[in-house]
């Protein structure tokens, strides 16, 4: 599940280019370079977990060559006070801070929102939950940051665009994406109910086969 497509399916750009100065996983990168992105990242990198760059096709770049890409990424908490200065001078479309399920408090995240608010970006926001039995991670809504009240911040991610005719198109795109993510959520948890119902049925009869009562009776 992913609250990356949105935003790769609205933009226009015959040659759209991804800077990530962190990142998740491998797969989050990737979808990029599926889509015909150019991706890069800076030898400030840092991949909250181990990331093979080679495989994910992303060119190391020196950070005085970045101009005008089309996104830059980063986690939370590989967010700093100067991240967005520092990401400023690129004049990117679109600034992309996951902060869900990142651990921070909701001040720090906030605090997130309200710099790219102030530099006056159109800030929409990506909901997830994981509100559920098994603690399946899903996507639950995309919206404009001040759709939502009031703001679950623990659980947002946070698309910053500079035009704001691209976050009308990714909320446009978002919000069908969604209702598809929420279809895929809920065939996770009817699976895992159903597995966990098997489970428990084979449980009971090989109980049930080694009980004097099934000897005796077989």
């Amino acid at each position: 599940m992913s609250d990356d497509v949105p935003l790769i399916l609205a933009e226009d750009s015959p040659t759209p280019t991804a800077v990530f100065l962190s990142a998740q996983s491998e797969s989050q990168m990737q979808q990029y370079t599926a889509a015909g992105w150019a991706i890069a990242v800076t030898a400030k990198f840092q991949p909250l977990r181990a990331i093979n760059i080679t495989e994910v096709d992303a060119q190391v770049v020196d950070e005085q060559s970045i101009i005008r890409p089309t996104l830059v990424s980063c986690e939370a908490q590989a967010w700093t006070a100067t991240s967005l200065t520092e990401v400023a001078r690129w004049q990117p479309r679109v600034i992309k801070v996951n902060c869900a399920f990142s651990e921070l408090e909701s001040a720090h995240i906030q605090a997130i929102s309200k710099e790219l608010t102030g530099k006056g970006l159109t800030v929409v926001a990506s909901h997830w939950r994981d509100d559920n039995t098994y603690r399946f991670v899903s996507l639950n809504r995309i919206d404009f940051l001040d759709n939502l009240h009031p703001p679950e911040w623990t659980r947002l991610n946070f698309i910053a665009c500079a035009d704001e005719k691209i976050a009308k198109m990714i909320v446009k795109i978002g919000k069908l994406h969604v209702g598809q993510e929420q279809r895929i959520a809920q065939l996770r948890v009817s699976e895992a109910v159903r597995n966990d119902h098997i489970a428990s049925l084979e449980k009971a009869l090989i109980a049930a086969q080694q009980s004097p009562y099934f000897k005796a009776s077989s």
